[in-house]
């Protein structure tokens, strides 16, 4: 794939006409689309845990309904899924999210792909375990949210294929791949495995999400809805209409030149060349590294020790315990009679907690230079 596509609509709102009709033409703008050589399709829309629509962390419903009637109407049929992170309860996610009411509406089977097995695969040395339902049907659309995302910048289609990885399983690698540039060499080796498996790819940024992403940010309206059938143009324009450069994004360089890509190659409406999304605030999730990048290499060791962030659990608490279960090295435990309590010298920082806790109730907590300058 040298000459990529990306579409790129002003949408406003989740107006289901629109979207069915842009859904429709993006399909038709992708030669040899296999939609009518395939019996099932999957939809993998971003399910991240038990956020309703508007918090803007997950799919809207609307988008895939959208899709979901494209396929239904073709007399395919459909499977809907995603494996929720941490410890969540999966019937609650689909309630939340809306997925249990398009499941009522439609002749859907929704699946938590945590429970249907799962292959394990190696790509360079990275050995991955993957759900089995990635080979089970012919098509499979990937739906992913528009958002900021503290440890890797930006998430978008690529990211959102962190889904097909069952259950804990993905908090274990937390664990195993704690800083940046090994989670982004983690998801790299995701993305060289299952990239052949991906018929196309949406990113649902009608409401969008920057700040403190990707649950506790701010919900924004972005008002666009992408496609492509390339994840790593895709994820590019994106990242770069929300103001990233390249090298901001961990892994897109890398996942562009596995796709052999060239930016300047990849064909976005020219309306859209020059876009920039107004005012998006991405400076919490890019300061860090950009500020870590200008300190001289000998000294980046005590830079660090006053440049110190971690997470510590708000009073704003419900005591659900989600953040508990979910950390992947135990860091977080209850104190007694009170709050969870985070244990700084074992905390690896990959802000699963922050990431998970459907309340908002944790915060970072900032050293005094962390405060200068995020």
């Amino acid at each position: 794939m040298i000459n990529p596509t990306v579409q790129v609509r002003k949408i406003e709102s989740y107006d289901l006409p629109a979207l069915e009709e842009a859904v429709a033409s993006y399909f038709a703008s992708v030669k040899g689309f296999k939609i009518s050589r395939c019996k099932r399709v999957f939809i993998k829309p971003n399910a991240l845990g038990a956020y309703p629509p508007e918090r803007a962390v997950t799919t809207h419903p609307i988008v895939l309904e959208a899709i979901i009637r494209y396929f239904v109407d073709r007399k395919k049929e459909v499977w809907m899924g995603d494996s929720p992170g941490g410890a969540v309860n999966v019937a609650k996610v689909w309630d939340t999210c809306g997925f249990s009411e398009l499941a009522e509406r439609y002749p859907i089977k929704v699946i938590n792909l945590s429970t249907e097995g799962f292959r394990e695969l190696n790509y360079r040395g990275t050995s991955v375990k993957i759900s089995e339902v990635l080979w089970k049907c012919g098509v499979v659309i990937n739906v992913a949210k528009y958002k900021t995302h503290s440890l890797t910048a930006f998430t978008g289609a690529l990211k959102n294929l962190y889904g097909l990885i069952p259950g804990m399983v993905k908090t274990d690698y937390h664990r195993q791949y704690p800083d940046t540039i090994a989670f982004a060499n983690l998801l790299l080796a995701l993305f060289a495995l299952t990239r052949n498996r991906i018929t196309y790819n949406f990113i649902d940024g009608i409401v969008g999400m920057d700040g403190a992403g990707p649950s506790a940010g701010t919900p924004r309206n972005f008002g666009l809805f992408l496609g492509s059938n390339s994840i790593a143009a895709l994820d590019y324009i994106a990242a770069k209409m929300l103001g990233f450069k390249m090298d901001d994004v961990p892994y897109l360089r890398a996942a562009l030149h596995l796709e052999g890509i060239l930016p300047s190659r990849i064909k976005v409406p020219t309306s859209f060349q020059h876009y920039r999304i107004p005012h998006a605030d991405i400076r919490v999730v890019k300061l860090r590294k950009e500020t870590l990048k200008y300190v001289p290499s000998v000294a980046r060791h005590v830079f660090k020790r006053v440049f110190d962030f971690y997470p510590i659990v708000s009073n704003r608490c419900k005591q659900c315990g989600i953040c508990v279960k979910s950390c992947p090295v135990q860091a977080i435990s209850w104190a007694e009679g009170d709050i969870p309590f985070v244990h700084k010298e074992l905390c690896i920082k990959c802000m699963c907690c922050h990431e998970m806790c459907p309340h908002k109730a944790i915060d970072i907590h900032k050293s005094f230079i962390a405060r200068l300058v995020m």
